[in-house]
């Protein structure tokens, strides 16, 4: 027979549960989830060509690789996601180097406007990076709502321009 406790004496105490911070160091294809649902993927980092830029784009110099990040945001919350409330930052991953923003408009869909729950959304980056700096990118999503830790760390995807 099992020994009882007696009304003084406490249960033993459950060891609390840490909670593991999710990976943010990510390849191109994998996804990130926010704790409210919505998941981000960068679903691939493709170069742009001549054929990408418009009479009045803004195209990469000579020394520049035109490349585009491809983003799939999905809302999974149970609220309307403001597309607006986010930054964005591409840097060389092979000896560093920063990029700088470039305008393609022929396939090009700006993330911004609200996103209704259960709903996805694909969205593109543009962006050149000096020739001398590889082909291998870092890009950053910043989430700035009242949904996130602003002190936890972003989520970063590293891939290849192809």
């Amino acid at each position: 027979m099992a020994p009882q406790q007696s009304a003084t004496e406490e249960a033993p105490a459950e060891e609390p549960v840490e909670e593991k911070a999710p990976d943010t160091e990510l390849a191109v294809g994998d996804g990130f989830r926010y704790k409210d649902g919505v998941l981000l993927t960068v679903t691939g980092i493709r170069k742009l060509t001549a054929a990408d830029f418009g009479e009045f784009d803004i195209k990469p110099g000579a020394d520049k690789s035109g490349f585009r990040v491809l983003l799939d945001v999905t809302n999974d919350s149970k609220k309307p996601l403001d597309l607006d409330a986010w930054g964005v930052n591409a840097q060389g991953a092979t000896t560093g180097g920063q990029t700088e923003f470039v305008s393609a408009e022929k396939g090009s869909k700006q993330m911004t406007g609200r996103l209704a729950p259960g709903k996805k959304g694909s969205f593109t980056f543009e962006y050149a990076l000096a020739k001398k700096d590889g082909t291998a990118v870092v890009f950053t999503m910043t989430r700035v709502d009242d949904s996130v830790d602003l002190l936890a760390e972003d989520p970063h995807w590293t891939g290849t321009i192809k």
